[in-house]
């Protein structure tokens, strides 16, 4: 058996996870919380299963041997791997191509265990989609903090010295010359937090920036932005004192809580425009489906599909729609999975972008998409 991968919290782990996959049902996914969370005491000295799932009973024999060559796999990994502090973890491990990797997650979870042919995935990827990592920029005249806001925290990632001296009262050329000097220092600090925030934004893929601190300051940040990042701010808080990381991270987190909601509405109201007008986007389980099995589907976006029935066989692997009994391509028997997590597979297996929402979507039936073509 190779080393356990330890991935990083973000969509292109879910990806490389979304390529463990068995024949039958061989792949166990167990979700458990993190040293940092709030239902561990402390930190624990080994990883382990959660009990719970020790306690899966009335298994039929085949899913009970597959569940038993997985734990045996888990129990070789769990010696291999040192996982950081962090909220909460996602394992998956599968004893037929005997792979295991962990994935940090931004929040916590409670322990959770799934056995299936693929990882199950969604509960992750909300969380991931939810809890988006961001950039912070806690600034005054003095000095400036860029922070990596992820993982549950806000994790401080290069700071500046302004020394930005207040506007003088005094008369004639002097002030003048004053004000030009000081105008001056402002567009150099300013200039040199936009490339910092710049580098980390682009080292980390990430889509969105707060800004907090002096109410003065942080706009003339915004005017030396460029278009593309001052696109990307989320929102400007003004802050009168020095606030630690934990304070700030609980402050910013609330408006990026609620950009991600309004990028969730914006989505859904091209998906509908776009498919009014004939335009490229899908709407509704049958065209969605088929879209991603084409790979036509640019952005995805997900409601809990709790009415939508499906199915998955067996023996090919085929995905159906609806309640049925045998496979129609080899005849074998299927059994039901969740609608949500196989469409978000399907999405990742092709490079899709995918949104999540607890809205349930009934204009365009639960599902829809904006396609490539």
């Amino acid at each position: 058996m190779s080393k356990p991968s330890v991935l990083p919290s973000e969509s292109e782990s879910l990806s490389t996870l979304s390529s463990i996959q068995g024949d039958d049902r061989c792949v166990l996914t167990v979700y458990f919380p993190g040293s940092r969370a709030k239902s561990r005491k402390a930190a624990p000295k080994r990883l382990e299963l959660p009990e719970s799932v020790f306690r899966v009973k009335e298994l039929p024999d085949d899913e009970a041997e597959h569940f038993e060559r997985s734990v045996k796999v888990w129990r070789k990994a769990v010696p291999a791997v040192n996982l950081p502090s962090a909220m909460g973890w996602l394992g998956v491990v599968s004893w037929l191509t005997d792979e295991a990797a962990f994935m940090q997650l931004p929040g916590e979870v409670k322990p959770m265990v799934y056995l299936d042919n693929s990882p199950f995935l969604l509960p992750a990827a909300r969380q991931l989609d939810d809890l988006e990592a961001y950039a912070v920029v806690y600034a005054d005249h003095m000095r400036a903090t860029i922070y990596l806001a992820a993982l549950g925290k806000a994790q401080e990632e290069t700071r500046l010295r302004g020394d930005i001296k207040n506007h003088v009262r005094k008369g004639g050329w002097s002030q003048q010359r004053y004000e030009r000097r000081r105008d001056k220092k402002i567009h150099q600090y300013c200039t040199a937090l936009v490339a910092k925030l710049k580098d980390l934004m682009r080292e980390e893929d990430l889509r969105r920036v707060v800004l907090a601190g002096d109410r003065l300051l942080l706009k003339e940040l915004e005017e030396r932005m460029p278009d593309d990042m001052r696109n990307q701010v989320v929102c400007s808080l003004p802050m009168e004192a020095r606030k630690d990381p934990n304070e700030i991270f609980r402050v910013t987190l609330t408006a990026a809580a609620r950009e991600e909601r309004r990028e969730e509405r914006r989505l859904h109201e091209k998906i509908k425009g776009e498919h009014a007008a004939g335009g490229r986007a899908c709407i509704g389980p049958v065209d969605t489906l088929r879209a991603l099995r084409e790979k036509r589907v640019h952005r995805l976006l997900v409601g809990p599909m709790s009415n939508v029935e499906l199915c998955r066989c067996r023996g090919c692997g085929l995905i159906e729609l609806g309640n049925v009994e045998k496979c129609a391509q080899c005849g074998d028997t299927v059994y039901g999975q969740l609608a949500a997590n196989e469409f978000m597979d399907l999405a990742f297996a092709s490079g899709s972008h995918v949104e999540f929402t607890n809205d349930s979507l009934a204009d365009i039936k639960g599902v829809g998409a904006v396609l490539r073509w």
